[in-house]
């Protein structure tokens, strides 16, 4: 976790680093009026200077800036720009799971609604990784990623199995014992929420290790089989549903 400081200047990064996600799918103008409609007071020029890092805005501002991409939508519009979705129902996930700025930007909205919550993030390899190693770093956080195979031997493992869709096919996920512990504040993080099946195995583990799962992130949600599995209380936050 984050000291005061550190943790404002933190906030002060990672908003910049938003903005300019935001930048590069909407233009400034745009930006600009949904951040004045949301009642923040940012003028052209501190817009323009907040993108080119000559200027941070002060923490608080900062704070009111993420919340205003989050829930005006504008980090959605920018997601609904590049996902795609084809004839047979495919999402392109993996153009925008390995995306830095998408990752950045999504991270940052993970940072505004859990920082200070979260002593662990958990994932699913190999897609959820890029997210949920950006999350992890933005909220000063560890990461644990579940494997479809042993790394080693002489590791204890949490095992659980998980039946996948595409191709249809059984598979155990492993995840080392040590990478939990007791009553930790557990976030899970993938890029799809889709049947919930890696979601239902991933909170399993992570019970299984009496850690406490406190929320859900994905970037795209497609359905709503995965809300089936959530546990009621169970904070979920996905930033595009297709």
């Amino acid at each position: 976790m984050y000291s005061k400081r550190i943790e404002e200047a933190t906030t002060q990064v990672i908003c910049h680093k938003a903005l300019k996600a935001v930048r590069a799918h909407i233009p400034p103008k745009e930006i600009l009026e949904e951040l004045n409609r949301a009642g923040i007071d940012v003028s052209p020029v501190d817009l323009s200077r907040y993108l080119g890092g000559l200027v941070l805005p002060a923490p608080d501002k900062a704070l009111q800036i993420l919340e205003a991409i989050y829930k005006t939508g504008l980090a959605e519009r920018v997601l609904r720009v590049r996902v795609h979705v084809d004839s047979h129902g495919v999402v392109n996930v993996p153009d925008i799971a390995f995306d830095t700025r998408i990752l950045e930007l999504a991270s940052a909205v993970a940072f505004l609604l859990f920082r200070g919550r979260v002593d662990l993030v958990v994932t699913a390899a190999t897609n959820g990784i890029p997210l949920a190693s950006t999350i992890a770093s933005f909220l000063g956080a560890r990461l644990a990623v579940a494997r479809r195979e042993r790394e080693s031997p002489s590791i204890k493992y949490i095992t659980t199995g998980l039946f996948l869709r595409d191709p249809p096919s059984y598979v155990h996920l492993y995840l080392p014992a040590d990478s939990i512990r007791r009553g930790d504040r557990v976030l899970i993080a993938d890029d799809l929420f889709s049947t919930g099946r890696t979601l239902k195995a991933l909170l399993n583990m992570v019970e299984e290790a009496r850690g406490n799962p406190i929320g859900g992130f994905a970037l795209i949600a497609m359905g709503n089989a995965w809300r089936e599995v959530a546990p009621s209380g169970l904070e979920i936050v996905t930033l595009l549903n297709v």
